[in-house]
């Protein structure tokens, strides 16, 4: 079928057609319910070449990964964000290619070309904010529309959606200084990463908060993964933390598995807190306490926004989703979950210990 067949059965004009397809609102509700009716009973699709010449939209957004991630495929994270982005898309009748930001300035020279100002894409979302990043600079230069996942701290007039990295490290922190505990150390992301610098602040604030400043010998900037999360711990150990604030859950899982092997305790000996509430948090033991975030709603959002940078190129939009603690026994509460939980009392056995 082409637009002419669907037009006839409709009993409306080619241009009609064309509107309903292109979500344009000058069409009456009467003729595009009857345009969809036929749209749906006959399974039509658009030609996509046609379409994106009629438009000049691919339809197409991508989804750039930056070289810096390199463990995209063992964090749980990104195959979250990624299916937020994939739903976003399908919600709004576009499509997703994924770009991998490889190593080397040929390579990602070539990708810039081909892809970006060869103009296969209408927009682009940016996975994750790093600083000194070559391609969000190239980006703004061409004025390509483009989406970070993550503030930008040098590029206000850029826009981004994000999760509210300082607060919820400063309320984790918060939580654990509530329990008593002063020796708080920090293991951090890189530290080339702005939501790893914005979690350290946010730890940073809450022990300015209560009168006292990070201790040098208590932070470690390593990586998101489980394995730096357990190196970053052993070196941690000769110095004898009280608490350990981990800036995401899989640094705080293998801060765990360094704990049990030195015959730590947690919470008893070392309260422990992460950052994204992974499902791994929920059924590790001790259940990890954690600050929550949704990467599935991060990668809609930036989809959302991208398709709104289309409409309205000039408006920049910022959006900082919040984020709730999820209090397990981890950090020394009573309560299995619940931003309410009480500190665990002397003497008090939890519940499966």
């Amino acid at each position: 079928m082409n637009l002419e067949d669907v037009a006839r059965l409709a009993g409306v004009s080619r241009s009609t057609v064309s509107r309903v397809i292109n979500n344009d609102r000058r069409v009456s509700e009467r003729a595009r319910r009857r345009v969809m009716e036929v749209i749906q009973r006959y399974e039509y699709h658009p030609n996509a070449a046609a379409r994106s010449l009629a438009s000049r939209r691919t339809h197409i957004l991508g989804l750039l990964v930056p070289d810096a991630l390199s463990h995209i495929f063992s964090d749980p994270f990104f195959p979250k964000l990624v299916q937020g982005a994939i739903e976003g898309c399908n919600e709004s009748g576009n499509n997703l290619m994924m770009l991998m930001d490889t190593p080397g300035a040929t390579s990602v020279n070539q990708m810039y070309r081909r892809v970006v100002r060869g103009r296969h894409l209408d927009a682009i979302v940016v996975a994750s904010s790093v600083v000194n990043d070559p391609v969000v600079a190239r980006l703004r230069k061409d004025g390509y529309p483009f989406v970070l996942v993550g503030r930008h701290p040098r590029f206000e007039d850029t826009s981004f959606v994000d999760t509210d990295n300082r607060e919820g490290a400063r309320q984790a922190v918060s939580h654990l200084l509530g329990h008593g505990h002063r020796r708080i150390a920090f293991i951090g992301g890189p530290e080339n990463m702005i939501a790893a610098m914005d979690r350290y602040d946010g730890y940073a604030s809450a022990l300015s908060e209560a009168g006292a400043q990070p201790d040098p010998e208590l932070v470690v900037f390593a990586d998101f993964t489980y394995e730096a999360g357990y190196l970053a711990m052993r070196s941690l150990l000769p110095r004898r933390p009280e608490a350990v604030f981990a800036a995401s859950d899989l640094i705080a899982l293998g801060a765990y598995r360094a704990l049990r092997e030195a015959g730590v305790r947690v919470p008893d000996d070392v309260a422990v807190f992460g950052f994204d509430d992974l499902d791994a948090a929920r059924v590790a033991e001790p259940p990890l306490s954690s600050v929550t975030q949704h990467p599935e709603e991060l990668g809609r959002e930036a989809v959302r926004i991208a398709l709104r940078l289309l409409e309205h190129p000039d408006g920049a939009v910022h959006e900082v989703l919040p984020v709730p603690l999820a209090i397990r026994r981890s950090c020394g509460c009573e309560e299995a979950e619940g931003a309410g939980a009480l500190p665990r009392q002397p003497g008090v056995q939890l519940a499966g210990r």
